[in-house]
């Protein structure tokens, strides 16, 4: 099949009008929806191929969100980074061909009528760069994009499994919101930093993406980082997280945490 997507006319109509439609939201009126885009204009079909994705959706979001990721990734790693980032496609097929997803993703916050979430869940209200990661359908293709290791032959989704581990609507959203992490080498020498520590026993927390971020962030001041490779942006990492939490190193080996 190929991939539609919504009208700007229709997203600004769906996005400007939310309060109008937010019944229809409620009730997971799928008949309305379907009325509603059947109308001329409203919906416009890409040329791009588009394999429906198996998704997963069970009531354990912790297990459904990293399943989708790969599902998500999968099923659309042929989309360019710029047409990943149009808004009209994620809330189109939020709206269109994975509506049922949407559904369910947002179960908890349609029966709550959560307006707040379910408007950063469909469209972009977050800004540009902080939306992909915040939106149920693109924050799961952007997680996948900027974790898979396509030099890891036997499982090019092992970072992806170690990020989607736990805390992952958080994880995304603190991890991603530096523009340096839009960097996937950068990325993914971070992650391959923390998977290496909580190898050596340590638990990896929240703390460790924020702190890895903000020492990114200063070093950023004095040199070029898109130049580093991923090996040295793991090891300046690994030096500086050492340090900060107080982890002793004898030889590769973390032996003892004081904290």
């Amino acid at each position: 099949m190929k991939l539609k997507f919504i009208s700007d006319e229709t997203l600004m109509d769906l996005r400007g009008n939310y309060d109008s439609y937010k019944e229809h939201y409620y009730n997971e009126d799928h008949e309305w929806f379907d009325n509603y885009l059947k109308e001329e204009g409203k919906v416009l079909e890409s040329n791009i191929s588009f394999e429906m994705p198996a998704l997963n959706m069970e009531a354990d979001y912790a297990a459904s969100d990293k399943e989708n990721v790969k599902a998500i990734y999968e099923a659309l790693k042929h989309l360019t980074v710029n047409q990943a980032t149009q808004e009209r496609l994620w809330a189109g097929l939020a709206h269109l061909q994975l509506r049922e997803f949407t559904f369910y993703r947002l179960k908890k916050d349609l029966e709550n009528k959560n307006d707040k979430r379910i408007n950063t869940a469909l469209f972009f209200k977050n800004g540009n760069k902080r939306s992909l990661f915040v939106h149920i359908l693109a924050r799961l293709w952007w997680v996948g994009y900027m974790t898979y290791d396509e030099s890891n032959k036997q499982d090019p989704y092992w970072l992806t499994n170690f990020f989607c581990s736990k805390d992952f609507s958080a994880r995304s959203v603190i991890f991603f919101s530096s523009n340096f992490t839009s960097n996937r080498t950068i990325t993914k020498g971070i992650l391959k930093c923390l998977v290496g520590l909580e190898e050596n026993g340590i638990e990896i927390k929240r703390d460790h993406f924020v702190q890895a971020n903000k020492y990114l962030n200063i070093v950023g001041g004095a040199m070029i980082l898109d130049m580093l490779t991923e090996e040295e942006v793991e090891d300046m990492v690994k030096k500086y997280l050492l340090k900060y939490f107080g982890y002793q190193l004898d030889g590769d080996k973390v032996h003892f945490v004081n904290h």
